[in-house]
């Protein structure tokens, strides 16, 4: 008897949530081509409709703003802004939630970088780390007069020796803090770093923390106030002691009189303990979406303002704070029903708090402002 051939599922007919995303996905394919070929007013609730399907119209966004359809891919571009940080917030929290303490820092650090490259491979820039390790072991080996496989044994022996080595390395590769454009936002991401061998002083010590971890070296990062080193912890007879490095400053080693005068330039008292204390990943991506919202709202980038707000909601989920910046520039931009739900969300999560009744005094306002809007 003649088998019958094996039919593909038909997309449409799977169960939620994959029948929902291919749903979601073709309905934006669907909502750009129209886009094409209406006017304004109807490309303006296209819009909105996209923005509710959320991530999951990306890669037809991809493909529209790619597209010579003039109408569509200016629509498709402008929603990717809006879209792309929520998609990079959430992945960034369920990659924190899944490997919690093994979260490997760089790899949120490359995600940030689809807010200004919504199309950056991310899988290219991670290899490009790992081929810059390879090349800091071999070179490590070298130096050291070693066999590269033996660089594990040896980092845990001959730790300090292996410090240097590394730091010799970082300098013969150009990595140095930026000075001369210091309040560039192309500081703030990996992958321009890698390309300009310069960067800020959290985002070159992230990256000395991803290759370090590779040549076996136990690394933390330490947000001291106004400025970013690393510690390597270093087993000796009387213990565990730590080796402060700085990736700013050609990752050459600091002394705790360097970081006292460092934390004391910031009009703070310096206290050890606290201010050379290891910090959590979460913690150093947060730092670095701050940094990016200090530097967009310097420059009166509203909406820049707001999409690193947005992944600072999902880093930061039940902090108030994020919420409410958020809910500022949207408001500030116009975009007021976006706004509303973000104040109604600040006062539930702080209902008698400053933060809540700050929320609370604003919607009052513009509402009062533009009370049919």
């Amino acid at each position: 008897m003649e088998s019958l051939p094996l039919l593909p599922i038909d997309p449409r007919e799977l169960p939620a949530p994959e029948g929902e995303l291919y749903r979601r996905r073709t309905r934006a394919h669907l909502l750009l081509e129209t886009a094409e070929h209406v006017d304004s007013e109807r490309r303006q609730e296209i819009s909105r409709e996209i923005q509710i399907l959320g991530p999951s119209s990306l890669p037809a966004l991809a493909r529209a703003a790619a597209s010579p359809q003039e109408n569509s891919a200016a629509l498709a571009r402008s929603l990717v802004r809006l879209i792309i940080p929520d998609e990079v917030g959430r992945q960034i929290y369920q990659g924190l939630q899944r490997e919690k303490r093994s979260y490997a820092v760089e790899h949120g650090a490359v995600l940030l970088a689809r807010l200004p490259y919504p199309n950056l491979p991310i899988t290219r820039v991670m290899r490009d780390i790992e081929s810059l390790a390879k090349k800091a072991t071999l070179n490590i080996a070298e130096r050291l007069q070693i066999a590269p496989e033996d660089i594990k044994k040896i980092a845990g022996e001959q730790t300090v020796d292996v410090i240097k080595k590394l730091g010799e390395f970082w300098r013969d590769e150009g990595f140095h803090g930026s000075t001369e454009n210091y309040y560039s936002d192309r500081n703030s991401y990996i992958p321009d770093v890698l390309e300009r061998r310069t960067g800020l002083p959290i985002t070159l010590s992230i990256l000395y923390i991803a290759i370090a971890r590779r040549v076996y070296l136990h690394v933390e990062g330490v947000g001291m106030p106004g400025h970013f080193i690393v510690r390597v912890r270093v087993l000796t007879k009387e213990g565990e002691q730590y080796v402060l490095i700085d990736p700013f400053h050609g990752a050459r080693p600091l002394s705790i009189d360097d970081c006292r005068a460092r934390v004391e330039s910031s009009g703070q008292p310096f206290v050890a303990d606290e201010h050379l204390k290891a910090t959590p990943a979460r913690d150093i991506l947060a730092r670095m979406c701050n940094n990016l919202l200090a530097l967009f709202d310097y420059q009166k980038k509203t909406l820049d303002a707001e999409r690193i707000a947005t992944v600072l909601i999902h880093l930061q989920p039940n902090d108030p704070v994020p919420l409410l910046i958020r809910a500022e520039r949207r408001m500030r931009r116009g975009e007021r029903k976006g706004a509303r739900q973000d104040f109604v969300q600040v006062k539930r999560l702080d209902p008698v708090g400053p933060v809540g009744r700050t929320a609370e005094e604003l919607l009052r306002r513009m509402e009062y402002e533009y009370p049919f809007r």
